[in-house]
């Protein structure tokens, strides 16, 4: 199946995995800095409109690959994403 996403993601510089600002905002929804997400598609060649047409998959794509990051930078786990991690769990 074809994808908009590239293979690696370029992260910015100079901002923070704690940057996303991500929080639940529902049961079963996450709320993140939306500018930020903008700002990583603008630099990886993503179209950001079509992104918001459907996030989940970059989204999650975004948060996945920076949250490795995070953690292998010797970065403290983060309480809602070990969360979203967990097979039980399944947010939109």
């Amino acid at each position: 199946m074809p994808t908009d996403l590239p293979l690696t993601l370029k992260l910015p510089e100079g901002y923070t995995f704690a940057d996303l600002k991500l929080r639940r905002c529902g049961a079963d929804a996450i709320d993140l800095d939306m500018d930020l997400v903008k700002l990583i598609c603008t630099i990886n060649g993503l179209d950001f409109e079509k992104v918001c047409q459907n996030p989940g998959p970059v989204v999650t794509t975004i948060l996945t690959i920076w949250y490795k990051n995070h953690l292998a930078q010797g970065g403290q786990p983060d309480g809602l994403m070990e969360e979203l991690k967990s097979p039980r769990q399944r947010v939109h």
